[in-house]
């Protein structure tokens, strides 16, 4: 635990990498990926329906408006009204298909904002993201009918863009026979989770004994030797803090 932890004072001001969010995502526990709804088009698909129903009533009511208020002119004698009437009838009947286009529009500019919505909260999310390690287990059945259990140690590892993402590796494997009871596998597979819990909350207090102390003191720092002194804050109070854990009773299973 100790060089685990030490090693952390390697990522510190160190930001998570984008590819967190597509690439690496499966990379990080099941628990912790955080995946944003797709855009949904349920309201630009209503308004192209709406677009398409004012369409052709702005076609047939146009044409007929056109129609009706033609004859009255043509035949009856009609007046200033029926001329408005036949001109408006025709603009409807010319511009019917820019109910589609104004539709299409509107549901284009919904969408957008939802995709840009989306984003933000994807780039919160992976502000969020911490770089200590984290621990989980799995369970596979084998073509022979074994069961292997596995814990699997979720690593942070610095990037050639001065970020960090994380590697995905096992860590310790338990394979059981298919004569094995059922009632072993669950206890291994609980007592493994329990472990794998406690190790990663004790990685995670020692991440924020540290990125805390270094954010306090970076407050401050105006130059390099400042922004030094703000790394040795953090390491003395990541290893305050391993000492402070070393004196802890060890957990009773």
């Amino acid at each position: 635990m100790a060089d685990d932890s030490q090693g952390l004072l390697a990522f510190l001001g160190v930001a998570p990498d984008p590819r967190l969010l597509d690439d690496d995502l499966a990379n990080l526990p099941a628990a912790e990926q955080h995946r944003e709804p797709p855009v949904s088009t349920q309201r630009h698909d209503r308004l192209v329906s709406a677009g398409s129903v004012l369409t052709g009533v702005s076609l047939v009511g146009g044409a007929a408006l056109l129609l009706w208020a033609g004859w009255r002119l043509l035949f009856e004698g009609g007046g200033a009204f029926d001329a408005v009437f036949a001109v408006l009838g025709l603009v409807l009947a010319a511009t019917h298909w820019g109910w589609v286009h104004v539709a299409e529009y509107v549901g284009l500019t919904i969408d957008a904002r939802q995709t840009r919505e989306i984003e933000a909260q994807r780039e919160r999310w992976l502000r969020t993201i911490e770089p200590y390690p984290r621990f989980s287990v799995v369970t596979s059945v084998g073509d022979d009918g074994t069961t292997r259990v596995q814990r699997i140690l979720h690593r942070a590892v610095l990037t050639d863009r001065d970020t960090f993402t994380f590697l995905r590796e096992s860590d310790i494997e338990h394979v059981h026979g298919v004569d094995t009871p059922a009632e072993v596998i669950a206890t291994d597979v609980e007592t493994m989770r329990h472990q794998a819990r406690l190790q990663t909350d004790r990685m995670r207090v020692s991440w924020l004994a540290a990125s805390t102390a270094y954010s306090a003191a970076l407050l401050s720092a105006q130059d390099d030797e400042e922004r030094l002194a703000a790394r040795r804050a953090a390491a003395l109070a990541l290893s305050e803090h391993i000492n402070a854990s070393l004196l802890e009773a060890p957990v009773v299973e």
